[in-house]
């Protein structure tokens, strides 16, 4: 994707930050981040995808957050989306449909004998997959939870915040493979380094 539609789509990310008080960990340093890992994982792709596939997996992994009901009112920043959308892109309901979905809070609570029971997104399923795996790989980033953490306790002491957070990983981020939440054979590639450099933040108390 060019950079000026990339420009534009970040100036909208910003935009979306000032008005929702979207901190950094859920911000536009996010949103880059989860494009970066698309890419990533674009390149993995045992088959190539198609630059329709590739325009709703850059559009939705980088959008994601400007609806997301720790900062706002979701069907009201959901319209607002959907308006901009319009007037960037062909693919505005099938984004808005994989935004909606790839929340870890709601699949997780449609886990069946175990197994995550994912929505049908037809022709666009690898897309949604991509996006959510996406978004899981950036979720390792101890920083970007100690951020969220601060953010949304500000009284919280540094003792506490490690705490919360280390608990986070435990119960949740460190339980993403296992839990059948992360299985893209390009996502797993890069779980071992991602697991050793949030162990070494946690055991220094300090971020790269």
């Amino acid at each position: 994707m060019d950079q000026a539609r990339l420009n534009t789509i970040y100036a909208f990310i910003e935009k979306c930050c000032i008005e929702q008080n979207i901190d950094e960990s859920h911000g536009l340093k996010h949103a880059k981040s989860c494009i970066e890992w698309v890419n990533k994982l674009v390149d993995g792709c045992q088959e190539p995808i198609s630059e329709d596939e590739y325009i709703i997996a850059i559009y939705s992994v980088a959008l994601h957050d400007m609806c997301d009901h720790k900062y706002t009112n979701v069907e009201v920043a959901t319209e607002a989306l959907r308006q901009w959308l319009e007037t960037q892109i062909y693919f505005v309901e099938i984004c808005i449909n994989i935004i909606s979905t790839i929340s870890y809070s709601k699949l997780k609570k449609q886990v069946v004998n175990g197994i995550p029971v994912y929505p049908d997104h037809g022709k666009w399923q690898r897309a949604y997959h991509i996006v959510r795996h996406a978004d899981l790989l950036d979720a390792y980033d101890v920083r970007r939870c100690y951020l969220y953490t601060q953010h949304s306790q500000p009284q919280i002491s540094e003792e506490n915040c490690w705490s919360v957070v280390r608990e986070l990983f435990d119960n949740r981020i460190f339980k993403y493979v296992s839990d059948g939440f992360i299985f893209l054979p390009a996502a797993l590639a890069f779980v071992p380094a991602l697991e050793e450099e949030a162990h070494r933040c946690f055991n220094t108390r300090a971020f790269a």
